[in-house]
């Protein structure tokens, strides 16, 4: 097998550039600098340019775009219906439609569809709005990244178990770094009224998702260098870093510049993904060319993602022949450095762009892998097949 080698820049993050199109949608005058031609900031900018009084947006499979849009839509007097994939309905929307009823937004699911009633937001009557994160921090990052230019003060306090908070705390110090004031409150937090733009321009940083995957096909099977890791970051995902330091791969950082080897030996690691979640498939294949028995927890959520990709690493796996064991918030995965390549092997990685990731990984190992609706990878990273060097 020939050594891999990677050079390069990453794209933006998808994450921070669909927050920051929330913002210019309120603040034409924002100037965003960077790049992502992926599908979840393609149907966000369109979907932007659709909202008027009687809007039809179409959200793709995007979860993030979704909840974000329901929000932007519903400060805008009118009927608003929000599409989506069969996928991206059937994931929880519980919360979001509480959200919105709590705002005196009328919101409900028909088949494939959210529609909205709004007459702009209300302010409730003497309490807070509860965001309930059980489910996901999308929520309470949609309610403040659409409080600018309010009539009135925004109350809000973060109720249930916090899923991937880490999040959320990337949106604040986002839109702090933007202008927004927002104070914490013995319950939560404070948006004072009428909160304007005080930055003219905004650089997108790299996106730490994709960045992660190129860098496990360094350490898995050469060197990558890549040219635009953040000085600073709130994105959850950069801890990649400290869990390849952990695993004895050679990382070094250089100012922007990150460089990630394969080590002689790939240790094992013990990690609770609640706070990193997106890391799971990509990381789980990783462990599996370790020596010793990795374990990965701390994240149920992960079954409701994409796609249950706790399900879906155990399908790889399986098909690979890797011993695992499936836990409810993640796996045991025993690894085995001199693994045997399968060949002839089909993998369905039901829609989700991280399980083609994870397996296209095991492509670059040795196995034969073909891997079915591989255009699933648009959703986040199109430009990867150009990097990794491998034919979809």
């Amino acid at each position: 097998m020939a050594e891999f080698r990677f050079q390069g820049s990453i794209p933006s993050s998808k994450s921070v550039f669909n927050r920051a199109l929330i913002v210019k949608s309120y603040f034409p005058v924002l100037d965003l600098h960077g790049f992502a031609g992926c599908d979840d900031v393609r149907f966000m900018r369109e979907g932007l340019k659709n909202i008027k009084e009687r809007s039809r947006i179409d959200c793709g499979e995007g979860g993030t775009t979704f909840r974000f849009m329901a929000l932007r839509a519903s400060r805008v007097r009118g009927m608003h219906v929000l599409k989506g994939t069969p996928r991206l309905m059937a994931r929880p929307q519980k919360g979001l439609i509480d959200l919105l009823n709590q705002l005196g937004v009328q919101a409900q699911i028909k088949k494939n569809e959210m529609h909205i009633v709004s007459e702009g937001w209300k302010k409730p009557k003497g309490v807070s709005i509860k965001v309930d994160t059980t489910e996901s921090s999308q929520y309470a990052s949609a309610l403040i990244l659409n409080s600018w230019l309010l009539s009135s003060d925004l109350e809000f306090e973060l109720v249930g178990s916090k899923v991937s908070e880490s999040y959320f705390l990337l949106t604040l110090d986002m839109l702090k770094k933007m202008g927004l004031r927002i104070k914490q409150t013995p319950k939560g937090y404070l948006v004072p009224a009428e909160q304007r733009l005080e930055k003219l321009s905004y650089e997108v940083e790299a996106d730490m998702s994709s960045m992660f995957t190129m860098a496990a096909a360094g350490a898995l099977a050469g060197t990558s260098i890549i040219e635009n890791f953040p000085e600073v970051t709130e994105q959850p995902d950069k801890v990649f870093v400290d869990i390849f330091k952990k695993m004895g791969v050679g990382v070094e950082l250089d100012g922007k510049v990150l460089t990630i080897k394969k080590p002689g030996h790939l240790k094992a690691v013990d990690w609770n993904l609640f706070q990193c979640p997106d890391l799971f498939p990509v990381l789980a294949v990783v462990c599996s060319f370790a020596d010793g028995v990795s374990k990965l927890h701390g994240a149920p959520h992960l079954v409701a993602k994409e796609s249950n990709r706790i399900a879906k690493v155990a399908d790889l796996f399986n098909l690979l022949g890797i011993k695992h064991e499936v836990l409810e918030d993640g796996m045991i995965i025993h690894g085995n450095s001199q693994q045997p390549r399968k060949n002839g092997i089909v993998f369905n990685p039901d829609e989700d762009h991280r399980m083609v990731m994870a397996a296209t990984l095991m492509r670059l190992m040795g196995h034969g892998i073909r891997i079915e609706h591989s255009e699933a990878i648009n959703k986040s990273f199109p430009e990867f097949w150009d990097m990794i060097g491998i034919k979809p």
